[in-house]
């Protein structure tokens, strides 16, 4: 809920890619206190946190494409409706030992044809081309591979918070220099989503800390897959808020992706 919720809030702005900056930024700054509270991750940890936040900052700069391309009820379902089927995928050469099976399998599956089918419904209403659907997917396996990072980064550190908190203020130094040496206005993007950035950085914390919180009890798969649900959310923001036009397809989509997540339950 929380994912979904800031994503959407996101979208909505004149602006998206200024308001990700913003949060991306404002996170960092709210993990500050907590960091210098809590401490750094160990040495170890820190190639986890380099390599995360490089596969991250492609993430969000394909997400970035996303929202300025295509309605949120389509774009946000693709992107996330593609991490789990990456991460199953990465998991058979990175960590077979969590590759799921029967329920576990099954239900990601369910997920996964469950966004892709609000995507489906959604190029068939908003006619979108091909090219922002590709990047679209795209980022969702970078993102996937950010969250194979974040669990070898979580193993390295020994806690997952401390990790979370460090990831988050090296995203938000980072992000800005990246957009810097790319010629956009970044401090004006800064200035104009300020108090945006400052409320959405704390929201998207509070989502990042509760997923990581559960990658340390639960295997990758199902863990991220459940995860995806935001998309459900997403549809109902996007109906009630964001106004966007949503058709049976589309509710069908999210009983699949319901009846996923009840099966990974029982993984």
């Amino acid at each position: 809920m929380t994912h979904a919720g800031w994503n959407a809030a996101a979208r909505s702005r004149d602006d998206p890619s200024g308001a990700i900056t913003a949060t991306v930024v404002m996170a960092g700054v709210v993990a500050i206190p907590f960091v210098i509270w809590l401490g750094l991750p160990p040495v170890s940890a820190l190639p986890w946190l380099c390599l995360g936040t490089a596969v991250n900052l492609i993430s969000l700069r394909l997400l970035m494409t996303t929202y300025r391309t295509m309605p949120f009820a389509m774009g946000y379902p693709i992107f996330r409706g593609s991490i789990p089927l990456a991460i199953v995928a990465m998991n058979f050469v990175f960590l077979p030992e969590q590759v799921p099976h029967s329920f576990g399998l099954i239900g990601i599956i369910l997920i996964s044809a469950g966004v892709m089918l609000l995507a489906r419904s959604g190029r068939k209403i908003e006619n979108i081309g091909m090219k922002p659907l590709l990047l679209a997917i795209s980022g969702g396996f970078f993102a996937g591979a950010y969250v194979l990072t974040d669990v070898m980064g979580i193993h390295a550190s020994g806690n997952a918070i401390v990790y979370g908190l460090a990831a988050a203020m090296i995203n938000s130094i980072s992000m800005p220099i990246v957009l810097k040496l790319e010629g956009m206005p970044v401090g004006a993007m800064l200035r104009k989503n300020l108090a945006f950035g400052t409320l959405a950085g704390i929201v998207s914390m509070i989502s990042y800390g509760f997923f990581l919180y559960s990658l340390t009890y639960g295997p990758v798969g199902p863990v991220s897959a459940i995860r995806e649900t935001s998309v459900i959310f997403a549809l109902l923001i996007a109906v009630v808020t964001l106004k966007e036009r949503v058709g049976p397809m589309r509710w069908l989509a999210c009983a699949l992706g319901f009846t996923g997540a009840a099966l990974l339950r029982l993984y």
